[in-house]
């Protein structure tokens, strides 16, 4: 036969945007065409008539012969879905598929419906959800103003609300109040006046510790049934409100759990424990960790000891891990069960934290969040945070727990399960250790005349010894290992055998529309499989879900299947998950990797690497861009990777992939632009001009040449020319926002010695973030100059301020190792201007840790002009010596700011000890070089110096030239200025010099705060 003869089944989606499985529609390109695949799509099946068509079609007027060009609008759709799937019946035409979206919807609907009424709650909120899963939007939702379309989309649109109020009522029921608000606002956004749903959400407010939300959401109605209607609200619905006033709304349910052959035995020490510790955890959190062996029942634990404090009132949140997981997902998950919206915003930290920053450090901002969503949950009666599988939680995951039992601040008790208590690296208040079954206690399981025999085949081991007990025949043709006894008893599931095989392929927790949609199956038909499974004990109910009772026997049923069908499963699924917008990224990575589909595998690695990045797991981006990478290597998924690495100072690597990208054809610039950040970096700094010229050039992209011209400028800066420097900013005026342009401006005006325009540009940059990955010093660069500009203009409390709040910055990004000295330096500068006694003390502090050559030189120059304001010439003459030395004969990035700055020292020393020549000589060059390079400041202080080497020489001064540098010292130096015009005045016996060395003197105690009166006593010694 032909393929003709057995055409792919066609599977048609009318909810949201129109689509048809495997079919290009974009094909059609007449709207016509698709209008008419659209008008009969929405039959579901039953005839159109060619008066139908035509009305929907040409809606304003039909055309001469309307069947002809139907005929022809048929003939290009049928080109498209295929010859025999658009049909000619009774009298119209009809759209021939398999499967209809809306049709599952309904069904699973009505399944819901029916659970829900016969009190299965566990199958009715899975049919609930699986019907959700397949709600995309509304009803065609991309033919908005269809006439047409409206009366099916408003019936659809009715059995959606009715689905939601079924998942609503049944996540309450089953202690899920944070995913029944969801469902119940849905409602309501989609019905303002349901007063149904009102009262679901009001319970579901109450219930999770919201009252306030509850009644906030009843007064909302309430007045727009006044405004709108003129009527109050129902009495049912004033009743609960009633409730929530006298807090007499009903608690979470305790959830009763199924009967289990496993039911906990031989553990009441360790209840105790958990007990004992969920009291101690009321004045501060605390960690237990729960270990033993596979099937030790550490989940059985859990669960009993969560469903007895539930009893009490007690809020536990649960949450599981799984291999791959992103940052945090368990503790989130956890919180969805309690939370209208989501714990976390995962664009909330859309910027790149600072390189080698630590867990703690890059997470601060999400650990912040997630602290207060846990905090808006914790009940009167005692928190739980219950995580199972912890052996394979993320590192972010170990940290936020480290963090959240170090801070003491929370009313939490945080339980987790983990085989090898060496993988967690957080350090517990209590290890509970599960020991296997005594004999005896194995008895209560499963009869005495068995124990010990069972007992002997199992090691005591809880889950194998009851799976062994489980199997049929004769002692001695029991199974000897826990896949043969699962499989023994799958084998007798009959048709459901398929189903949970296929189950268990997929996952631990079972998705009803997957599994359905992957078996090609009603999902009605699928739940009863997954009835079967719980009966049979393959399966439990887990926090309003069905999943695997336990991990090794999920994989002893999924050990059954063969690869061919296994991966064909998986890239089943990966097709399907595709078609939803918001599937979780790694489970579509990881079925298209399992299925053979590199190219799929790889964007959804690159997705959940962009959802990691957004969390600030940046070593977590890096591990899923290099499984992407290994699915398909290709330039995008290169420079992603690159940028990670240059945010995680891992520059050789973040070089690496950025020459991949441009042997693989980037023809962007983007590759060019981070090597020349990498470049930067290294200190490479005509490398860095010279590739961020390239990448200028090649730019496509406003947000790479920007970055790129920013490279480009500081390549120039760090090399002291600053005019051209300047320049190259100017090149990139108008630049995206995220590259904080202003905030480099800022930082070359302070070193042009321009304060005032450095604040104005640096100020309002304060607590943002440059989310250019490759600039990953931004906020360092930018509170360092910041306080250098304060300090410049004299404002010396407010300098000191920013620098607090630097040094906690390099704490919290993890920077303190490259920059350790830097908020010294600053400080020894701010002090010695103050006179202060404790600016040595900072001096040395700087460079007994200094992170780079620059930081040590600088602390060098600190100490030496300590020793100098000392009067100890010989000491600060021989650590200027020593300065020179260890800076080196490598020209460091910004060696000419040292090479100035120990010029005019030399030049001073030079005074301070009489020699006069000797300072003229030493501050001539650098009078040069400052005013080639426009430092104003340094061209100032520079010429000032020299005044003062010349009145000493007996040379005329050049009086205007004396008094404008002088009347300009508060604008470039006023920190050091009301000293340099004191010893100005003092060589030229300039009247006009006192007076600006005692109006800048006025100033600085003005600014200096709590050293406001040691500074004026220094001040009035040095002036007489």
């Amino acid at each position: 036969m032909s393929e003709a003869d057995h055409p792919a089944p066609l599977r048609v989606r009318l909810l949201g945007d129109f689509r048809v499985d495997g079919v290009e529609l974009d094909a059609l390109r007449s709207r016509k065409a698709r209008t008419l695949v659209k008008r009969l799509a929405i039959e579901r099946g039953a005839s159109v008539s060619v008066g139908g068509l035509t009305e929907a079609i040409w809606p304003a007027a039909a055309p001469a012969r309307p069947e002809r060009d139907l005929h022809v609008l048929v003939s290009r759709a049928r080109a498209v879905v295929g010859a025999q799937r658009i049909a000619r019946r009774d009298g119209g035409y009809v759209l021939v598929a398999d499967w209809w979206d809306v049709e599952e919807l309904l069904a699973l609907g009505q399944e819901a419906d029916r659970r829900s009424a016969a009190d299965d709650l566990t199958g009715a909120r899975a049919a609930a959800e699986g019907a959700l899963e397949l709600v995309r939007g509304p009803l065609l939702a991309d033919e908005p103003d269809a006439e047409w379309a409206s009366e099916a989309r408003a019936a659809v649109a009715a059995a959606i609300s009715g689905i939601r109020r079924v998942a609503a009522t049944t996540a309450l029921a089953m202690g899920q109040p944070g995913a029944a608000a969801a469902h119940a606002a849905e409602v309501l956004r989609a019905d303002p006046y349901a007063e149904d749903a009102l009262r679901t959400l009001m319970r579901a407010h109450a219930a999770a510790g919201r009252p306030g939300s509850a009644l906030a959401e009843f007064a909302r109605l309430r007045e727009r049934l006044a405004d709108e209607l003129g009527v109050d609200p129902a009495p049912a619905t004033l009743a609960v409100h009633a409730q929530i006033l006298t807090g007499r709304v009903a608690a979470i349910p305790a959830r009763t759990l199924a009967p289990d052959p496993s039911a906990l035995v031989g553990r009441a020490a360790e209840l105790r424990t958990l007990d004992a510790e969920l009291q101690a955890a009321a004045t501060g959190t605390r960690l237990v960790l729960v270990t033993g062996e596979p099937g030790i029942g550490k989940t059985t634990l859990l669960d009993r000891w969560a469903a007895a404090a539930v009893g009490r009132g007690v809020v536990v949140l649960r949450g599981r891990t799984a291999e791959d997981e992103l940052a945090l997902q368990p503790v989130l998950d956890a919180l969805a069960s309690r939370l209208a919206g989501p714990a976390l915003d995962d664009d909330a930290a859309a910027g790149l934290p600072g390189p080698r920053a630590t867990a703690d450090a890059l997470n601060l901002r999400v650990f912040a969040q997630l602290d207060a969503a846990v905090a808006a949950v914790c009940g009167s009666a005692g928190t739980a945070l219950v995580i199972d599988d912890g052996d394979l939680a993320d590192p972010v995951t170990w940290a936020w727990l480290a963090h959240a039992r170090r801070r003491h601040r929370l009313p939490l008790l945080i339980v987790v399960a983990v085989r090898d208590p060496r993988t967690a690296t957080a350090d517990p208040d209590a290890l509970l250790r599960l020991a296997p079954l005594t004999v005896a206690e194995a008895g209560l399981l499963v009869g005495a005349r068995r124990a010990a025999e069972l007992v002997a085949r199992s090691g005591g081991n809880p889950l194998l010894l009851v799976e062994l007990a489980r199997a049929d025949g004769p002692p001695d043709e029991v199974p000897g290992s826990l896949r043969d006894a699962v499989l023994a008893r799958l084998r007798r599931t009959g048709a459901a055998e398929a189903t949970l095989q296929a189950a268990a392929v997929l996952g631990a927790r079972v998705d009803l529309d997957l599994l359905a949609s992957v078996l090609r199956s009603s999902p009605v038909r699928v739940l009863e499989h997954l009835d079967l499974g719980v009966r049979q004990s393959f399966l439990t109910e887990h926090e309003g879900g069905i999943a695997f009772r336990h991990d090794l026997v999920r994989r002893a049923v999924a050990a059954g299947v063969g690869p061919v069908r296994r991966a064909w499963l998986h890239r089943s699924a990966a097709q399907v998950l595709r078609t939803r917008p918001d599937a979780n990224p790694l489970d579509l990575a990881r079925h298209a990797r399992e299925g053979g589909n590199g190219a799929l595998a790889a964007d959804a690695f690159a997705a959940a690497a962009d959802r990691a990045r957004a969390r600030l797991d940046l070593p977590g981006a890096e591990r899923l861009l290099d499984a992407a990478i290994d699915q398909r290597d290709c330039a995008a998924l290169r420079l992603r990777r690159s940028h990670v690495r240059m945010s995680r100072a891992d520059l050789t690597g973040a070089e690496a992939d950025a020459e991949a990208a441009l042997a693989a054809g980037d023809a962007t610039g983007e590759a060019l632009e981070l090597r020349a950040w990498v470049a930067r970096n290294r200190h490479d700094l005509a490398g860095a001009v010279r590739l961020g010229r390239a990448a200028v050039a090649a730019a496509t992209d406003p947000v790479v040449r920007g970055s790129a011209l920013i490279a480009v400028a500081f390549g120039h800066r760090g090399m002291g020319d600053l005019r051209t420097a300047d320049a190259v900013l100017a090149e990139a005026a108008g630049a995206p926002a995220e590259l904080g342009l202003s905030a480099w401006i800022g930082v070359l005006r302070v070193h042009q010695g321009r304060p005032s325009d450095a604040l104005a540009a640096l100020e309002p940059m304060l607590g943002a973030d440059a989310r250019r990955g490759v600039q990953g010093f931004w906020v360092e660069h930018t509170l360092q100059m910041t306080a250098h500009a304060y300090g410049l203009l004299g404002r010396s409390a407010d300098a000191l301020r920013v620098l607090d709040r630097l040094e906690a910055e390099l704490d919290r990004r993890g920077t303190a190792v490259r920059y350790a000295g830097v908020q010294h330096t600053y400080r020894s500068w701010i002090l010695r201007n103050l006179g202060a006694p404790d600016a040595a003390e900072s001096a040395l502090a700087g460079l007994a840790g200094a992170g780079n050559q620059e930081i040590r030189a600088q602390c060098h120059l600190d100490v030496a002009d300590c020793l100098l304001r000392s009067g100890d010439l010989d000491g600060s003459a021989a650590r200027l010596a020593v300065a020179e030395v260890e800076s080196g004969t490598r020209w460091f990035h910004n060696k000419w700011r040292f090479d100035q700055r120990r010029s005019l020292l030399q030049a001073r020393l030079h005074l301070a000890g009489g020699d006069a020549t000797g300072a003229r000589e030493a501050v001539e060059p650098l009078v040069a070089a400052a005013e080639g390079r426009g430092d104003a400041r340094y061209a100032v202080l520079a010429r000032l110096v020299r005044a003062a080497a010349d009145a000493r020489l007996g040379r005329p001064a050049d009086a205007a030239r004396l008094a404008a540098d002088l009347d300009r010292l508060g604008e470039v130096g006023a920190l050091e200025g009301w000293w340099l015009a004191a010893d100005v005045a003092d060589a030229t016996g300039s009247g006009h010099a006192r007076a600006v060395a005692e109006r800048l003197a006025g100033h600085v105690a003005a600014e200096a705060a709590e050293r406001a009166d040691r500074f004026c006593a220094v001040a009035a010694a040095r002036l007489r």
